[in-house]
């Protein structure tokens, strides 16, 4: 064998190693890696246990109760026993494997319910035999608390179907095109593929009494033409069109609309109307039904988000009220560290008080205010950490439970600990502390999951009702995970699963690591990425994967991430990568997260470059005459600056859908993280005004398809790059869109060829096979909303 082809022949193999380490095959052997379910009651937890079977090439999954008054775990019923209970409802014989694409829920405490292929089954709990089989409509619906009911899009208005005689009503009856009822914004960043499957924007309330929906209004906000230029339906190329507003455009208006089922009588929120940025509010959870039955509550902001309210709709008047409003002096607000997650406000029925979240005094903490007359009664929590999400609320014991983060600088401030702390701020304790990160999901206020016909939607799923129990997560990304169940008051487990580092067999751990920002003072944290053969003695590339937020931190914690994926991947290669969240990423101190505010890159690459000069001089495994830098949508954005600006630093890019000039991009991106800026100032970050500073090999991806950064970023960027007579390479990928880097295998292959070929200097092998299947990039994409969240 030559030289060339033993060359190759050793990079195919590092393929091979990628490809198991990519996140549809790493999530085969990590199923239950993110375990869901939810309480059926104060004692059971129901829950789904995943295993991958490698005869089949498929992950199983079989329903499972944790009963905490006995201290057991295990299944309903054996998954062979449940496929021949079902068969006998089926036309078909229905094996285990089909158990691959099962979905199980527990409409009440002694009945499950399994879907498969467009058809539930019901069982009996306690004897162990189905009763029913029932075929399921495919068309978007979203189904009442009591199961009565399912509400559907019908042109611009919403209608009722009553699932036991069929008949349906109109809920409302003068939408019009864009101005419709309970539907997304013509601006939500995916428009072109949510007309094809229509899902209702609302919220039952828990008695199913009510429907929480809007009205948005995008009729002034201008259109943008999306081409997709190889369709598989037309010989020609189909033109797409839809809203997009961007900084100075008209904004879409949400006017909130609750509808009364028995009566069709409708209250309006007309005085409180509400910027929709880019996302239904009711979609980015910032509305709810509030627990004494009579009110509804949501979230409403200024185009700068520097002004927020908290607005109280009563359903019997019919009358609308601001309860509590703030006002940030400069920067934005949040109510929660992450932008989707879970916000930190809860009204209390019971005293008409409510729990509101702010970091007016440099730090994310809870206050206490007087529900009737917006009066603040005191500071809940305070210090130099921050509260990430609230666990339960105990309104008779007047006590909170929530996780906490940057309570221990030495490790990693992203870790949380679960702790308690009385109404009034007395009495805090940390409940579980660890050196892994804790997690344990917040209740959703508004329900969740109402699109499925049979999920009990205001179950509870990381704390019992009584707050006695929680399903904790224990994860480190070097050392597994674990999943059970804590008795708060007898410090009881109950084990419920846990993923072990052994399942890779021979891998080498990923490095947690920390070092000074370019500011030489502030401390960053960040996880290096090392390949399975990994030898202290070599030198090697470096990669530096950037997500450079605001909106959400990116630097892995948990083991087996979605977000860590192409990390792991291109470590394999033979790459040391890294992942850093530097400064301008949030789950620190305001000023830490704010520090990046009216310039989208800055301090962030610097952090990047002061970081890898440091780990470089710490490591001398690291070359750094060879680094390189990848990221998708901000992080493409990123990458292709810090070619421009850090050239000494970076010396080949591969930007990912880049939102290339922000003044282009979704109006919510720059009017929250930008602010009131100037033209010039925006001008000037714009990476179309920078390019003729290229000096190494830059790689441009886009999806012709890319309903949330258009692919005309990318153009407009090779635009400059031609007129600046700079060298670089373009792929646009037909049909594909925003999620291009995690779910096409093609732009996968590439990317590593890129790096290997010019980056490490080494050939790779040609056309490498590599292949995603439709089902894996269905899970992936919820994992990857899942880790978005918190």
């Amino acid at each position: 064998m030559n030289k060339i082809d033993a060359e190759i022949t050793a990079m195919t193999l590092r393929y091979e190693r990628a490809a198991n380490r990519d996140a549809m095959r790493s999530t085969r052997l990590t199923p239950n890696n993110n375990l869901s379910g939810y309480w059926i009651d104060n004692q059971r937890f129901f829950y789904s246990s995943e295993h991958f079977d490698a005869d089949l090439d498929r992950v199983i999954s079989t329903p499972m109760i944790a009963d905490m008054s006995s201290g057991s775990a295990g299944p309903i019923m054996p998954l062979e026993q449940l496929a021949i209970e079902l068969t006998k409802h089926s036309e078909a014989p229905i094996e285990v494997a089909a158990f691959a694409d099962a979905e199980y829920d527990m409409p009440n405490d002694s009945q499950l319910v399994v879907t498969l292929n467009g058809t539930a089954f019901r069982l009996d709990i306690a004897t162990k035999s189905a009763s029913s089989a029932e075929p399921l409509s495919t068309d978007p619906e979203l189904f009442s608390p009591d199961g009565q009911f399912a509400c559907f899009v019908q042109g611009n208005d919403l209608w009722l179907r009553d699932r036991v005689t069929g008949e349906t009503r109109e809920l409302t009856n003068d939408g019009a095109p864009y101005l419709a009822y309970g539907q997304q914004s013509e601006c939500c960043l995916g428009m072109v593929s949510y007309r094809k499957h229509p899902v209702p924007v609302a919220i039952w309330s828990p008695d199913s009494q009510w429907l929480l929906t809007h009205r948005i209004d995008d009729r002034e906000v201008p259109d943008l033409p999306l081409v997709q230029h190889a369709s598989p339906d037309s010989l020609r190329p189909v033109l797409h069109t839809y809203k997009y507003a961007t900084m100075g455009d008209p904004s879409p208006i949400a006017t909130f609309v609750a509808i009364h089922i028995p009566t069709g009588r409708i209250v309006e929120a007309t005085d409180f109307p509400a910027i929709v940025f880019a996302f239904s509010p009711i979609a980015m959870r910032l509305a709810w039904f509030g627990d004494d039955g009579a009110t509804c509550y949501f979230i409403r902001s200024n185009i700068y988000q520097t002004e927020t309210d908290l607005v109280e709709l009563n359903l019997d008047t019919g009358k609308s009220r601001i309860v509590v409003s703030e006002k940030a002096e400069q920067g934005y607000l949040d109510l929660h560290a992450l932008v989707a997650a879970q916000i930190n406000v809860r009204p209390l029925a019971s005293s008409n008080e409510l729990i509101w979240y702010s970091q007016r005094d440099g730090w994310g903490h809870l206050y206490l205010y007087d529900a009737a007359t917006g009066a603040l009664k005191n500071q809940i929590t305070q210090g130099d950490w921050i509260v990430r999400d609230i666990i339960h609320v105990d309104e008779g014991k007047r006590r909170i439970l929530f996780l906490a983060g940057c309570m221990d600088m030495e490790t990693d401030p992203g870790n949380r600990r679960l702790c308690s702390v009385n109404f009034d701020g007395s009495d805090l304790r940390v409940v579980i502390a660890d050196s892994c990160d804790v997690m344990i999901s917040p209740r959703s206020l508004s329900g969740h999951d109402q699109e499925k016909p049979f999920h009990p939607s205001y179950a509870r799923t990381g704390a019992s009702a009584d707050g006695r129990y929680v399903v904790r997560k224990l994860s480190r990304i070097d050392q597994g995970s674990r999943i059970d169940i804590l008795d708060l008051e007898g410090n009881a487990r109950l084990a419920l699963a846990s993923v072990d580092t052994e399942l890779f067999g021979e891998w080498t751990p990923p490095r947690p690591f920390k070092a000074l920002a370019a500011d030489n003072e502030t401390m960053l944290y960040g996880t290096m990425f090392l390949p399975t053969d990994f030898e202290e003695g070599q030198h090697y590339p470096i990669i530096d994967y950037i997500y450079p937020g605001p909106q959400i931190a990116y630097a892995p914690r948990h083991f087996e991430t979605i977000f860590a994926s192409q990390a792991r991947m291109l470590a394999e290669l033979g790459f040391v990568v890294l992942m850093l969240d530097s400064r301008s990423v949030p789950l620190r101190s305001r000023a830490f997260h704010h520090a990046g505010y009216g310039h989208l890159l800055e301090p962030q690459l610097a952090d990047h470059v002061a970081v890898i000069e440091q780990l470089c001089k710490r490591n001398a495994f690291m070359d750094r005459s060879r680094v390189g830098m990848i990221g998708q949508s901000g992080g493409g954005y990123a990458t292709a600056r810090a070619l421009f600006d850090y050239p000494d630093m970076f010396k080949v890019g591969v930007s990912v859908c880049g939102n290339h000039d922000s003044r282009a991009y979704a109006q919510l991106w720059l009017s929250k993280y930008g602010g009131p800026g100037s033209e010039s100032s925006w001008e000037a970050q714009s990476n179309q005004s920078a390019a003729k500073k290229l000096q190494g090999d830059l790689l441009l991806v886009s999806g012709d398809m890319d309903e949330n950064v258009h692919v005309g970023h990318t153009l407009s960027l090779a635009n400059a790059l031609v007129q600046a007579n700079r060298d670089f390479d373009l792929l646009i990928v037909p049909n594909a869109g925003h999620g291009v880097l995690l779910t096409d295998a093609y732009t996968q292959r590439r990317v590593w060829d890129y790096f290997v070929s010019r980056l490490a200097g080494l050939r790779h092998p040609k056309n490498f096979p590599l292949e995603y299947r439709p089902a894996d990039t269905a899970r992936i994409w919820k994992l990857y909303a899942q880790e978005c969240r918190g």
